[in-house]
């Protein structure tokens, strides 16, 4: 029994011509120097090729040619003095068949949004079985599906990892789907390959099904652990082995269209039906996500963080200290909208939990306050007399804009598949609510996993500053606990 292995990557050229193709793989021929291992293409002419694979005689004017880096290796190292065979470690049996599991640091960077990893001999044995995959949407892997299909794939040498580039064609009998990609509100493709055999990089467990997965795939899968010499390392699944034959126990199978749900606030209304969320999963979420930050300002004005349009895309860190070691704003910028945040000048390092618990409570009592004031300065002229109801319009619509933010959210942890498409569809969520949070605070939620996979909140953070290389600020540790809170979520709720 095989595993089915699935990856998602942006999408490099949404159209590209057989020419731009052409002269892509040219400047990248000689990239890798041992075997066969330029293109797959067993023929030098692309559109003799694609008209092999499709059936038919291909016209570049009947179908979209898409252009993806699709996958890229790590590479690995022979464990020291291992012990292969039927072994006892770690408290139970393990069935090790290959020394080379550990993952060298430099490249575990290539392990994938699933920490699964394809090790480089394994990746160039592999890449030609992309040529002919179907091309469908959402993985609904039936030949009748079929959007089109991948006629030329790429391995290029890129020094520390190889990369593997597809060359998707997609039929444009597929109006609607076309009109996605060309207009970029489709922009993600995901692979699939079957995968006979994996490895574990943390204890070398070769598996061929879950049965005789070990309990770090199984439970630990994403997270560090730290190796008998200290070297800090990621748990993840290596796909297949160099020494199996004849694709090193890897076959690609397929490329999906696949999206992120992204959620407009004026849409939500429409189309998300709350009673149709677990009940408890919408209690946990309105805790982590509606609770207001620890310091509010009185005159309502928010210091809002800024990042590039690009969730996940190439911007400067705004919660990083700006030049001249001043301190970035505090506050918490997974406040809903409408929330204020707190002025400038972090407060001193505390425990993120035992804030939130105590931001809870002086919301309260603030709001308390105010009302008391409001009350003692009321005038009784009817100008006065307006007052009230226009704030209590202001009130209505900012209740209704958090009650939209939280059931979004909800809906993301009911469908999200993966961790990386929680986290994308919530980046989407708080872009549309106005809510700005650093690229940084997503991907270092999304290297370090869920709470719930740690013993400690100090030491959930403890790994976010690794993976940061810095020591969070207040902010940015909330921020972080509550991503990490809401990852937890998708793994308990159950629908």
């Amino acid at each position: 029994m095989a595993f089915i292995k699935t990856a998602r990557a942006a999408i490099c050229h949404p159209n590209w011509s057989p020419e731009n193709w052409g002269n892509f793989v040219g400047e990248n021929r000689g990239r890798i120097t041992t075997g066969p291992y330029r293109t797959a293409s067993s023929s030098p002419n692309l559109i003799a090729q694609a008209s092999e694979i499709l059936e038919e005689q291909f016209d570049p004017r009947n179908y979209l040619l898409t252009h993806a880096t699709i996958v890229a290796s790590v590479d690995t190292v022979d464990v020291p003095n291992v012990k292969l065979g039927t072994v006892n470690e770690y408290g139970r049996k393990i069935a090790r068949r290959w020394p080379n599991y550990c993952i060298t640091p430099g490249t575990e960077q290539w392990i994938n949004n699933n920490n699964d990893s394809w090790d480089r001999p394994v990746l160039l044995k592999s890449y030609p079985t992309f040529v002919g995959a179907h091309n469908f949407c959402e993985h609904v892997q039936l030949e009748a599906q079929s959007k089109g299909r991948i006629i030329d794939a790429v391995a290029r040498d890129i020094g520390p990892s190889i990369y593997v580039d597809i060359l998707t064609a997609t039929n444009r009998k597929h109006a609607s789907l076309i009109s996605d990609i060309e207009r970029g509100r489709l922009n993600t493709l995901s692979m699939g390959c079957s995968v006979t055999e994996t490895q574990c990089t943390k204890c070398g467990n070769v598996a061929a099904d879950e049965a005789q997965m070990c309990p770090c795939i199984k439970y630990e899968k994403g997270n560090i652990f730290f190796d008998n010499r200290g070297g800090r390392h990621k748990t993840a699944e290596l796909c297949g082995h160099y020494t199996l034959d004849p694709t090193g126990g890897v076959t690609f199978i397929e490329a999906s269209w696949v999206a992120v749900p992204a959620f407009p606030g004026a849409v939500m209304r429409n189309i998300l039906a709350p009673d149709v969320i677990n009940v408890r999963t919408q209690d946990q979420v309105r805790q982590v996500l509606a609770s207001p930050p620890r310091d509010w300002t009185d005159d309502g004005m928010a210091k809002a963080a800024r990042v590039g349009h690009q969730h996940f895309g190439q911007a400067p860190d705004p919660m990083a200290p700006p030049p001249g070691g001043a301190a970035p704003p505090g506050g918490d910028p997974m406040a809903p909208p409408g929330d204020p945040m707190a002025p400038p000048g972090a407060p001193p390092e505390k425990d993120p939990m035992e804030e939130l618990e105590e931001e809870i409570e002086k919301y309260v009592l603030d709001k308390i306050k105010k009302k008391l004031k409001k009350k003692m300065k009321e005038d009784v002229s009817e100008e006065a007399a307006s007052s009230p109801a226009e704030l209590e319009t202001s009130s209505n619509e900012n209740i209704n804009r958090q009650a939209n933010f939280v059931h979004g959210v909800n809906a993301i942890v009911r469908i999200a598949r993966s961790d990386v498409e929680l986290l994308d569809g919530l980046a989407r969520l708080n872009e549309s609510h106005g809510i700005k949070i650093s690229r940084d605070m997503y991907r270092t939620a999304l290297r370090v996993g869920s709470t719930d996979g740690h013993k400690s909140l100090e030491e959930y953070l403890g790994q976010c500053a690794e993976v940061l290389t810095r020591k969070p600020t207040v902010g940015e540790a909330k921020t972080l606990v509550r991503l990490g809170r809401i990852l937890s979520l998708r793994k308990k709720a159950r629908f």
